[in-house]
């Protein structure tokens, strides 16, 4: 069967545009931007480096060790990305004076069992997240929970010799509050620090 004119065209344009695409797309791959994760906000962080469907399984199961060890510790402790990134939430109260951005005397005790995972960089990426609650304008609020956020990093960092942590901290007002900011609870609960691992491409790589 001889094809027509028209088609063989046709059949050039389409393998012609499938090779320009790839073309594309590999120069794309190679002239990407690398993640800054010091310059990302803080979903894309959580989420980097991604984990294959194949190995999200193997990942959540290495990363349970370290949240039995941080709910041993007495720490509030969940998961979040199917179990690859493991979250601890603090109370601010626990850290914090009202409307202050020092560290209580004894907020050292409440922070030392995460030493060994912040100092970790080599198997994890340390996000620390500080919230408040809608007392005060934006500005305020802003404002104070980086100011908390640099505090606990600032405590990291001296514990660890003035060795840098790679802390990632991030101050975000009361955006994303818990609870409805109606009730003394409900503010007292979204004051509060959350200080996820994600575990980095070595991590990922031993897990499987």
């Amino acid at each position: 069967m001889r094809l027509s004119l028209k088609t063989k065209l046709s059949i050039l344009y389409l393998v012609g545009y499938m090779a320009g695409s790839l073309l594309y797309h590999t120069l794309a791959q190679r002239n990407a931007e690398p993640f800054d994760p010091m310059g990302a906000e803080i979903e894309a962080n959580i989420k980097h480096p991604p984990v294959s469907p194949k190995h999200s399984a193997a990942v959540a199961k290495a990363m349970h060790p370290v949240v039995k060890a941080l709910e041993h510790a007495g720490y509030q402790v969940e998961t979040v990305r199917n179990g690859e990134v493991v979250m601890v939430t603090i109370p601010c109260s626990r850290l914090f004076a009202p409307n202050s951005s020092t560290l209580l005397d004894g907020a050292p005790d409440v922070l030392r069992a995460l030493n060994p995972y912040v100092k970790e960089s080599e198997n994890f990426k340390t996000i620390l997240a500080v919230h408040s609650d809608d007392t005060g304008d934006d500005a305020y609020c802003d404002r104070i929970t980086s100011e908390r956020a640099n505090a606990i990093d600032e405590y990291f960092y001296t514990r660890n010799g003035q060795a840098e942590t790679g802390i990632i901290p991030y101050g975000l007002g009361s955006d994303e509050p818990l609870k409805a900011n109606t009730s003394i609870e409900g503010r007292a609960a979204n004051r509060r620090v959350e200080i996820y691992l994600v575990p980095t491409e070595t991590f990922i790589k031993h897990a499987h």
